[in-house]
């Protein structure tokens, strides 16, 4: 008996309905606090990329790709219809800005410090290769910026070459932070540096308390002097990196792996399409990066076999592209190794 009730329909007004028409377009449109990754196109260094002067170099047989990915810009805006079309597409991955680019550091100073990172992993990439060539060269580790936040500042200056960290000699840049592992939050520590004044170099031995850690990604529960490092060296050969447009330390270990091939007459890549990331320290260690699987995919985009990963990455690896294996490495001497190995060699994965 009830067959003859019709269902109840609420019918909008024009006005309304325009109302809620603008509001749907305002919200698609209206910039939002979110940032995007996704995988880059990876760069073979085996062309003009890395160029080597003064020294005897060799013909590649092979690709090998550094890996990035594309991250928005800090200072872009983001809109609500772009981050509803990269959450319903894949590979891209959408964050909150803040987990990305921390609100105590501006836009601005997030993109010199991106570049400056790529400065140093050519430097480092450089000595780790030379290294373990046996080259022998003296490294120089330097202030290249005082972070607001730090009570360095007005102590420290950019260009003071560091000497002394908590009666450390520093050898080596892991060893400035090493020198204050074991401190606190408010330990106040001492660090002698050189400083050239008026074409004459002096030393200073300045008290510098620790402050909580507030760069991007870091823990705040660790002590940081607040300051970036940076580090040059009087390498015997002069190498080159003709790359624009990349910014991070990411490349570090490619690079390295990159200046060994062209300095040394053995064949490494074999015919081969390698891949890889990874940051890379003076003395050949590998550490760990962010958006591995974002990288792995533009590598297996490329046509890449082989994959060099940093071991510490290994929990942050979820899914491997068909076709790509990827081996873990701790040091520049286990990448080589990897390369050398027979094609059928059966590599530990993560």
């Amino acid at each position: 008996m009830f067959n003859s009730i019709s269902p109840l329909r609420y019918r909008w007004s024009f006005p309304t309905k325009f109302f809620f028409f603008l509001l749907t377009i305002a919200t698609l449109a209206a910039p939002i606090p979110f940032v995007f990754f996704k995988p880059g196109v990876p760069d073979n260094v085996m062309g003009s990329l890395i160029e080597i002067k003064d020294a005897k170099s060799y013909e590649a047989n092979g690709e090998l790709y550094i890996t990035s990915i594309l991250v928005t810009n800090p200072n872009s805006p983001v809109f609500g219809a772009e981050t509803i079309y990269n959450w319903a597409i894949g590979p891209h991955v959408v964050l909150p800005r803040e987990a990305v680019y921390p609100p105590t550091i501006e836009g601005k100073a997030i993109e010199k410090d991106s570049r400056a990172e790529m400065a140093t992993s050519k430097l480092t990439a450089s000595a780790a290769a030379l290294s373990y060539l046996g080259y022998q060269f003296e490294e120089i580790y330097f202030v290249s910026q005082v972070r607001d936040y730090s009570d360095a500042k007005g102590k420290l200056e950019p260009g003071d070459r560091i000497l002394i960290v908590d009666g450390d000699t520093i050898n080596e840049i892991e060893a400035i932070r090493s020198a204050y592992s074991e401190k606190k939050i408010g330990d106040v520590i001492e660090i002698k540096v050189d400083r050239e004044l008026n074409g004459e170099t002096r030393t200073f031995v300045e008290k510098v308390r620790l402050v909580s850690n507030q760069e991007p990604g870091a823990d705040p529960q660790r002590p940081a002097i607040g300051i970036l490092v940076g580090t040059t060296a009087k390498f015997p050969v002069d190498i080159e990196f003709n790359i624009r447009g990349v910014g991070g330390p990411s490349a570090g270990l490619i690079f390295a792996v990159g200046v060994v091939e062209k300095l040394a007459p053995e064949d490494l890549l074999r015919g081969r399409k390698i891949a890889g990331t990874g940051t890379i320290s003076p003395n050949g260690r590998v550490g760990a990066i962010g958006g591995i699987e974002e990288k792995m995919i533009g590598a297996s985009r490329k046509g890449a076999t082989i994959f060099l990963a940093p071991r510490e990455n290994c929990p942050d690896i979820k899914h491997i592209p068909k076709g790509l294996k990827v081996i873990p490495v701790s040091t520049l001497s286990e990448a080589i190794a990897a390369l050398r190995a027979p094609d059928d060699f059966r590599f530990p994965t993560c």
